[in-house]
């Protein structure tokens, strides 16, 4: 545990160094609400439905600029080649994944609040936040595991983080399909009903951080 804590606190001392990029990300995701709110909710309120999708979409993008912007921070700072020397690969995957999956929290309770402000259809209540958020979690985790597991692919291709949205969007496809229509049927229906897709989400989660240590792992030998 005393490692995994001097890891995050290395990560977390990378995502301070990235704070032109955080305060970037942050102004993205604000621009993207803004944007949607003149073109669409100014001509015609927008359904729970459609705002729902917006909402995994504009995740979608923050999580992989993200991503992009920590693996750019520790390849220029040689964080992770060094840390390699001390600790397993797995290890420093497994670190990295939470601190982006907390960043992604954080961003997704901003861009709930955006969305509370600028859409009618989306109360500041705390029963709704939480049924916004029951399948959103599972997802950031999912998009942290990928993410940070195939920023290890692109980095040795010549393209480097320039790659990284088209290594995430082929594996992102089930999470978006199963959290959005578990969101939507959770509006009308009780959790019970669609706590099914709730263990699928989290399955996926196992699979992707299995998937994302092993082929760590299994790179890094080759390097």
């Amino acid at each position: 545990m005393r490692i995994l804590w001097a890891l995050l606190q290395k990560e977390i001392r990378l995502l301070g160094r990235a704070s032109n990029g955080i305060f970037s990300l942050v102004v993205l995701v604000s621009a993207m609400v803004f944007l949607f709110h003149f073109a669409l909710e100014r001509s015609g309120k927008m359904d729970r439905t459609t705002l729902i999708g917006l909402k995994w979409a504009i995740l979608f993008v923050a999580s992989f600029v993200l991503v992009g912007q920590f693996t750019w921070e520790e390849r220029e700072a040689g964080g992770g080649s060094a840390s390699q020397q001390f600790v397993s690969p797995w290890i420093l995957y497994i670190s990295k994944s939470l601190l982006v999956f907390v960043a992604l929290s954080g961003t997704a309770l901003y861009l709930l609040g955006l969305f509370s402000l600028f859409f009618s259809a989306f109360p500041l209540e705390f029963g709704e936040w939480s049924k916004h958020l029951i399948f959103f979690l599972p997802g950031i985790l999912n998009l942290s595991f990928l993410g940070v597991g195939l920023s290890h692919i692109s980095l040795s291709s010549r393209l480097k983080e320039i790659l990284l949205p088209l290594l995430i969007v082929p594996f992102s496809i089930p999470i978006f399909l199963y959290g959005m229509e578990a969101e939507r049927k959770l509006a009308t229906l009780p959790f019970s009903a669609v706590s099914g897709s709730f263990y699928l989400l989290a399955a996926f989660a196992v699979f992707y951080g299995s998937m994302g240590a092993l082929l760590v792992e299994m790179t890094s030998d080759h390097d």
